[in-house]
């Protein structure tokens, strides 16, 4: 079974952009306008960041990402 990796989105309003971060990807940080094109590049980098620092080989199948996307109402309401 593949191992899972987190990656936490959170709205930015103060830049209007999601950005991902994850303690299970080394390195992974990135930013879109909306989470389509965020979990597009988060599948884009996170192989390469798995094999460039020998958490996982990204030739090995498949590389079982979830993203769990954090928005505080009470931020965007208070604008």
């Amino acid at each position: 079974m593949p191992r899972k990796y987190l990656v936490t989105a959170q709205w930015d309003e103060a830049a209007g952009v999601w950005v991902a971060t994850s303690e299970d990807i080394p390195g992974l940080v990135t930013e879109a306008a909306t989470l389509d094109n965020l979990l597009g590049r988060v599948t884009a980098v996170a192989p390469e960041l798995l094999a460039d620092n020998r958490v996982a080989d990204a030739t090995a199948g498949i590389i079982d990402i979830h993203i769990l996307s954090e928005l505080d109402p009470a931020a965007s309401a208070a604008e």
